[in-house]
């Protein structure tokens, strides 16, 4: 799993750092929730959540709504970005109007997927410091109660309420 990592941190690495890294925030992914394309250097300076999804996975579902509450708790404090992966815009514009995610939902282009290569299930989750440089990841559907903690204690925050219910 340190190979994941590492590849973030060629995918974020600042332009020009060398030859071959190629930055995620040059990257222009189309949105989910309209025929626009949006330039992932708009979330640079923020820190961020990109969680993986793909149709079809319950535990994606679960981790949206998770992730749709804890903007809700802790507002503006980071940006979830949700990235549709492994399925066709059809099957991925069907899911995002399943999860209907409170933050931004984009297909993962094709370029990208190669980029990242197989993904160990979904969903699958990368934390980025506001400066662009990846902390960590997460495998698997992280609940309320331990995802709150983990994105305080990385991104230096504290959520401005408690969490009601969790799932």
């Amino acid at each position: 799993m340190r190979t994941w990592l590492a590849l973030i941190t060629l995918l974020f690495a600042p332009a020009g750092a060398t030859e071959a890294a190629i930055s995620l925030y040059d990257f222009e992914l189309r949105s989910l929730a309209g025929p626009e394309r949006i330039n992932l250097q708009q979330f640079k300076g923020k820190p961020s959540l990109i969680v993986l999804v793909e149709p079809d996975c319950p535990w994606c579902f679960r981790q949206v709504r998770v992730l749709n509450r804890l903007t809700s708790e802790c507002p503006q404090q980071f940006q979830p970005i949700a990235l549709g992966i492994n399925g066709s815009r059809k099957a991925l514009l069907n899911e995002y109007r399943k999860l209907r995610p409170e933050f931004p939902m984009l297909q993962a282009s094709t370029q990208l997927q190669k980029v990242l290569g197989e993904t160990p299930g979904t969903p699958f989750s990368f934390l980025i410091a506001s400066s662009g440089e990846p902390l960590s990841w997460l495998r698997g559907y992280i609940p309320d109660k331990k995802l709150q903690p983990i994105l305080e204690r990385s991104f230096d925050f504290k959520c401005e309420s408690a969490l009601g219910t969790a799932s």
